[in-house]
């Protein structure tokens, strides 16, 4: 290998091997986003739950089976926007559910569509096996 090789080995290895970082120090991103949380499976007599999380949201709105349920324009004590349901009030097999994210004034994207699924399982009478 060439001397002139060499001495630039040193110099391409560590700009091979050191990361791009995300941000500036101090630099923050301020991009809207928004995050869901939802439970699965619905037994009757339980509720099924949705916790939409995030940054600079005005609102959401939450659809099962494309009815508007309600639409949530403050946050929780805890900073969640939250839904809970009857599962005895949703019929047994699978449901389309989607939270609507308005983000603040000026934001890009101006709304975010999460989509989720609750399912209500068939309930049988439990068998005796002995």
């Amino acid at each position: 290998m060439p001397r002139s090789s060499l001495f630039l080995l040193p110099t391409l290895l560590a700009a091979v091997a050191l990361p791009a970082a995300p941000a500036l120090a101090g630099e923050e991103d301020d991009s809207p986003s928004a995050r869901l949380r939802a439970t699965q499976g619905c037994v009757s007599g339980d509720r099924a739950k949705a916790v939409v999380t995030g940054d600079q949201i005005d609102a959401v709105g939450f659809y099962v089976d494309g009815a508007h349920i309600r639409t949530l324009v403050a946050p929780d004590a805890d900073g969640r926007y939250r839904i809970t349901m009857d599962c005895g009030d949703l019929s047994v097999g699978a449901h389309r559910a989607r939270a609507v994210v308005w983000f603040a004034e000026g934001s890009t994207p101006a709304r975010q569509t999460l989509r989720f699924q609750f399912t209500r399982p068939r309930q049988t009478a439990p068998r005796f096996a002995g």
